[in-house]
């Protein structure tokens, strides 16, 4: 063990690992050896399988131990196995709860699973638990860079800085939200659509990524069905975001589902106001599931609201086969 972690620390990963894996021949249930095994394979080894391998056996053999939890969560992490990696880690922090190094891991683990305010929170309270300055960091570059997606005013003032990081870093996925935000916003939708493609190829399960592509891909008609698909993933993470209610109401619309188009308009008007389109939308779908009242008010709404053709003219057409009934 001893040789082995000396090597470690010089950088001599493969004869580390060669001098771990003749203390299991020793000792097979030795926890300590796996796990040593599994961080190596997730780090300078790059083998994946092996890595995730060793954790899972780690895993049986010290199935109660918060700091095997913790190390574990990060080779799944590094393995890219988010959703263990979040599990293990969330485990950890039940019992180190002021754990400076498991509440960085564990804001990674669930920002890479779309849970952008919970891992803003484990890295607020991993700054707060004086970290080393490498991980103080890393923590306030993270939350400078995620808070960008949330104020998009502040976008162009900082695009100096995300160009100097993804320079650094090109697959630092914070810096990359921003840029693509911020191409989408400047109207340049063919690159900002490949690099929120690219975040979720990396990814999968990224609801920030998967809302803004649906967003861009609804304003096609010709990709209307991959819009809808991205935004219903995404709900999945984020049933509460509002915008994303009213991005999957008027793709719903789309689609002729007419009750669920209702219903997802209606909660997203709950809680912000809806735009004249989004009124449009709610009045028509309100109108062919045949609530001819609601449907009435709803589309004057529209108009009032600033409704621009053809939509004005498609809403004053129904209002008036509504008024000749």
């Amino acid at each position: 063990m001893r040789l082995g972690e000396a090597y470690e620390k010089q950088g001599a990963a493969d004869k580390a690992a060669v001098a771990f894996e003749q203390v299991l021949k020793l000792n097979p249930k030795l926890a300590a050896a796996i796990t040593k095994l599994a961080q190596l394979n997730a780090g300078p080894l790059q083998n994946k399988e092996k890595a995730l391998a060793y954790a899972k056996k780690a895993r049986e053999l010290a199935p109660a131990d918060p700091q095997v939890a913790g190390i574990l969560g990060k080779v799944a992490y590094d393995s890219g196995n988010f959703t263990w990696s979040y599990s293990l880690l969330q485990e950890a922090v039940r019992q180190r709860a002021n754990d400076p190094s498991i509440l960085h891991d564990l804001a990674w683990a669930a920002y890479s699973l779309g849970k952008v305010n919970e891992a803003r929170d484990a890295m607020q309270k991993a700054l707060a638990n004086n970290p080393d300055p490498t991980r103080a960091a890393g923590a306030k570059k993270f939350l400078a860079l995620t808070a960008l997606d949330e104020n998009p005013k502040e976008l162009m003032a900082a695009e100096i800085d995300l160009q100097k990081e993804l320079k650094s870093n090109s697959e630092y996925v914070p810096a990359l939200m921003a840029e693509a935000a911020l191409l989408a916003q400047r109207n340049q939708i063919k690159p900002a659509t490949e690099m929120y493609n690219d975040i979720l190829r990396r990814l999968p399960d990224f609801a920030p990524a998967q809302k803004r592509l649906a967003t861009l891909y609804a304003q096609d008609p010709s990709k209307v069905a991959a819009a809808y698909d991205l935004a219903t993933k995404a709900r999945k993470t984020l049933p509460d975001d509002s915008e994303l209610s009213e991005l999957l109401g008027r793709l719903s619309y789309e689609k002729k589902e007419y009750p669920r188009a209702i219903q997802l308009l209606q909660e997203s008007a709950r809680k912000r106001p809806l735009d004249a389109d989004s009124l449009f939308y709610l009045g028509m779908s309100q109108l062919q599931a045949r609530q001819k009242t609601e449907a009435r008010g709803v589309l004057n709404q529209a108009l009032v609201a600033g409704l621009h053709e053809p939509l004005a003219t498609e809403a004053k057409r129904a209002l008036a086969d509504l008024q000749r009934e």
